[in-house]
């Protein structure tokens, strides 16, 4: 099963500054992590990064600068721009779970959604190490009211969201022997 990591809490990583929302959001977007695998012997190649209610088009939501500035932008309107701006979350799997860089994007994109109907977040897939892993960034101070963000159970939530994703993909691949196939030539099996 994946592991959730919540950066600022179990890391005591706090992102209280813009340089740290534009450091982290540039980390997140890196191309050199989201495009090429050059880990896995199936090389896949792909945009896997975004940002869940971005007021702009999709070639604009994929730019870094644009998303940090609407980000920190969002934080001044509501003049909340110190102090606790960002969580930084990441799940990660291991090579046995199989999951395809476009199956991790699926995930990210449908958390960040789920975030995005209050908080901006953006997201990216890296593959770069031997675990593929999602990263998403999300802004604390909600863009429809500019309430900081408080969600007291959004661990369990977390777990209980990406496991059952994992239950369903499982299920699916085991009836899919196509996408069972495709798996097993990425990670060399």
């Amino acid at each position: 099963m994946p592991i959730i990591k919540f950066v600022n809490e179990d890391n005591n990583k706090r992102y209280d500054t813009e340089d740290s929302i534009r450091n982290c959001i540039e980390y997140i977007f890196d191309v050199g992590k989201t495009f090429y695998d050059e880990v896995r012997t199936g090389h896949m190649c792909s945009d896997f990064v975004g940002c869940a209610h971005f007021m702009g088009t999709r070639c604009q939501e994929i730019q870094p600068e644009l998303v940090a500035n609407q980000m920190i932008i969002n934080n001044f309107v509501y003049g909340k721009a110190k102090e606790n701006l960002l969580k930084h979350r990441i799940i990660s799997f291991h090579n046995a779970d199989s999951v395809m860089p476009n199956e991790a994007f699926d995930l990210a994109h449908y958390i960040a959604e789920i975030y995005g109907e209050n908080y901006i977040t953006a997201y990216g897939v890296h593959m770069d190490t031997n675990q593929i892993h999602i990263h998403l960034a999300v802004d604390t101070i909600g863009w429809r009211d500019g309430k900081r963000f408080s969600f007291s159970f959004e661990k369990r939530w977390m777990t209980s969201l990406v496991n059952a994703w994992m239950d369903s993909r499982n299920y699916n691949l085991i009836s899919n022997r196509k996408a069972n196939e495709t798996c097993e030539r990425y990670y060399g099996y």
